[in-house]
């Protein structure tokens, strides 16, 4: 995504604003801090019930994999629109 917004910014403002930041790339962002939080705080072997936990903190992660995808696809999907015109 860093990539995507870098070369937006090198070109016109308006395949900037096509990649301007929205809700999605923030709840990616929530998503894999928490999951790293749970995973992290799971190799504290005095904790109870580790297993929830790290199958928590994967699922987690896997999400945020997808919102990753996802928020690249209507990012591409904008600067597309963009081109195009």
């Amino acid at each position: 995504m860093s990539a995507v917004r870098e070369w937006a910014a090198s070109q016109n403002s308006k395949v900037l604003e096509a990649v301007a930041v929205n809700n999605l790339g923030k709840w990616k962002t929530a998503t894999q801090m928490t999951a790293l939080t749970i995973l992290l705080a799971t190799r504290d072997s005095s904790l109870t019930g580790p297993g929830v936990l790290v199958a928590s903190g994967v699922v987690l992660l896997y999400i945020s994999a997808g919102l990753a995808v996802w928020s690249l696809a209507v990012y591409m999907r904008k600067i597309w629109r963009v081109l195009l015109k």
